[in-house]
């Protein structure tokens, strides 16, 4: 099983975030799993070439990848095609960044081993939504792209997780970019047109599994996990521990303790801003 990470830019947390997950899937691997990171900035990953495969992307390539719509997230999709198309018989686990494994790996390596899917949670139709999503599908509704008509059956999956069976992964990227170019085309303009196009690929092929029972995904309370994720790399770092040992060193109790979505108030943040701008911060000073 290949275990797959897209990281580009050089912000620090970004990649802190990866190393994160990445320490927590590799207390569990065995020998069949590989993890890939596919980067802009490989020198960042110095310290995991020994065990992972480190695919460098340039910067022309991102650009190329989001496509006529300079979509961002479509560099995602082709990220997977290109792992695919590289090893066609090895099932594929694609992880967003701000995941951390807190189950078994096991689970899914079995789930996909029986030729079934994996998304991380089942959102329910975006008929049944707000706002964006709610907009993208009253602008797609009944349409047909590489011969699918979206109907009632196709959900909005989760898309920090992605697992999809060798012998499928090629068809499932190829089906995705038909389905999202032409949402893109019709002028969908929601920022999860990539997501709602995966599940639709996949709840085609395969039989969808959610892992929300062994991934944590953690995109509601980014600013807590990111500072305990940068706390374990330093202290490693100040240590002297070895990625491995780092891994081993993961107490995912102590992670569990934090959570991972927290609804904070519109009106708070308003007036936090308002605030901000009566009380503005002044005499700076330089070196």
């Amino acid at each position: 099983m290949n275990i797959v990470y897209l990281t580009f830019g050089e912000k620090t947390n970004i990649h802190v975030q990866a190393y994160l997950s990445i320490l927590s899937f590799r207390k569990q691997m065995d020998d069949s799993d590989r993890i890939i990171i596919v980067t802009t900035v490989p020198q960042f990953y110095r310290q995991a070439r020994q065990w992972a495969e480190i695919i460098a992307l340039e910067d022309w390539q991102i650009d190329e990848w989001k496509g006529l719509h300079n979509y961002l997230f479509r560099v995602k999709t082709k990220t997977l095609q290109m792992v695919a198309d590289k090893y066609p018989e090895d099932s594929i686990l694609f992880v967003d960044i701000d995941t951390v494994l807190y189950g078994r790996l096991e689970d899914m390596r079995n789930i996909l081993n029986k030729g079934k899917g994996i998304m991380h949670k089942d959102e329910g139709h975006p008929s049944q939504m707000k706002g964006a999503s709610l907009r993208m599908w009253h602008t797609i509704e009944g349409h047909t792209y590489g011969g699918i008509t979206l109907s009632m059956r196709h959900h909005m999956w989760n898309s920090g997780i992605i697992g999809i069976p060798g012998v499928i992964s090629q068809t499932i990227a190829r089906q995705t970019l038909l389905l999202l170019d032409g949402m893109l085309d019709d002028g969908v303009e929601c920022f999860n047109v990539e997501q709602f196009a995966m599940s639709v690929a996949m709840i085609e092929q395969l039989e969808l599994n959610e892992a929300e029972s062994v991934v944590v995904h953690y995109w509601g309370n980014k600013p807590e996990w990111e500072s305990m994720a940068y706390d374990i790399l330093a202290k490693a770092y100040m240590e002297q521990l070895s990625l491995e040992d780092a891994a081993e060193q993961l107490d995912v109790c102590k992670l569990s303790k934090t959570p991972y979505y927290i609804h904070r108030s519109s009106t708070a943040s308003r007036l936090k801003r308002f605030i901000d701008k009566l009380f503005k911060d002044k005499d700076y000073k330089y070196l």
